[in-house]
């Protein structure tokens, strides 16, 4: 067991019986007095809890999650993959602990949850929510539109986002790169897109996720899942805000999806469009709002792709293909 497991765990039993001291919590946990003063210690660190006067008081963990996800990538913005995986941990702490927090005592500082499982958990969950109350903003990452795509195909021309949102919709999609570039995809986006939705494409989406006004989030169980069989909605302005950031980040580096009436774009277009135009890839990158790193990446990808090893024949590959 890794620690940060065990630690979990030792919070879980503490949230549930909101024990309030440490010989009491070191009693009912089995450990010395001198290991669960080191796991308190740690968890009032990390924001969990605190200690004044011998007594322990508990914060709610969807607070506490978010500002440790927070810290963790403000250290790390110049490289949001690495710092979304560091989040990973953390988040997939939350829906266990907000468990052991409801049961520990329902009756204050309720936290308003929602919890689905089965195979369309994912968009069922989202439809509870948005029918309670039509939202104007809505953010979604969904790495896999198969299922959900797949029944969609079968009925009349339909937005989804739209069908559940209200008027005058913020409604933002992203999905993966590979899915854009399938027919079956491309067929939905170009429906959502019609309807007023922004659609991009990333190479690599985090997780399942959702934010509804701002205030409402939709989680997998497990985070990462590309479409999860169980799924959390929480209801929280303060988690709402920290994974609204991450959306963001993502957002901006993906590459927008254009309708069937557009040449659909690969990861790489953009850059390359303006490294045409006579842009270093440094310059390109930031114009974009990318990193260079990223930039850097999008254009090796783009060097595979066409099977070139120079940036000078990665052009001529990429104009002649265009040209087509």
């Amino acid at each position: 067991m890794n620690r940060t497991t065990e630690l979990a765990e030792f919070l879980d039993i503490a949230l549930r019986g909101r024990i309030e001291s440490v010989p009491d919590l070191a009693e009912v946990t089995g450990g010395s007095m001198d290991s669960t003063e080191k796991k308190v210690a740690r968890l009032e660190e990390f924001g969990f809890l605190s200690l004044a006067d011998g007594v322990i008081t508990y914060r709610r963990p969807d607070a506490t999650i978010a500002d440790v996800t927070q810290r963790i990538l403000a250290g790390v913005t110049h490289d949001l993959e690495s710092g979304i995986a560091r989040t990973q941990g953390v988040l997939e702490l939350l829906p266990k602990l907000i468990q052991a927090w409801e049961h520990g005592d329902a009756d204050v500082h309720g936290l308003p949850v929602d919890v689905m499982h089965g195979p369309f958990a994912a968009p069922d969950m989202y439809k509870i929510q948005a029918s309670r109350s039509k939202p104007v903003a809505s953010y979604a990452c969904m790495p896999d539109t198969v299922p959900l795509y797949t029944v969609l195909a079968e009925k009349k021309p339909v937005s989804y986002w739209k069908e559940n949102g209200g008027p005058n919709h913020d409604i933002r999609l992203i999905v993966s790169t590979a899915d854009a570039n399938t027919d079956l995809c491309r067929n939905q986006l170009t429906d959502e897109i019609e309807a007023g939705s922004q659609v991009r494409m990333h190479p690599n989406p985090p997780s399942f996720f959702w934010i509804l006004d701002h205030k409402t989030v939709g989680i997998p169980f497990t985070w990462g899942e590309a479409w999860p069989s169980s799924v959390m909605a929480v209801q929280s302005p303060t988690f709402a805000s920290i994974m609204t950031w991450i959306y963001h980040r993502v957002w901006e580096e993906s590459v927008p999806v254009l309708g069937h009436g557009h040449s659909w774009e690969n990861p790489w277009d953009p850059i390359l469009k303006l490294m045409n135009a006579g842009l270093t890839m440094e310059s390109a990158s930031i114009s974009l709002g990318l990193t260079p790193r990223t930039g850097r990446r999008r254009v090796a990808d783009a060097m595979r792709h066409y099977g070139v090893s120079s940036q000078f024949s990665l052009g001529a590959a990429w104009n002649a293909a265009r040209d087509h």
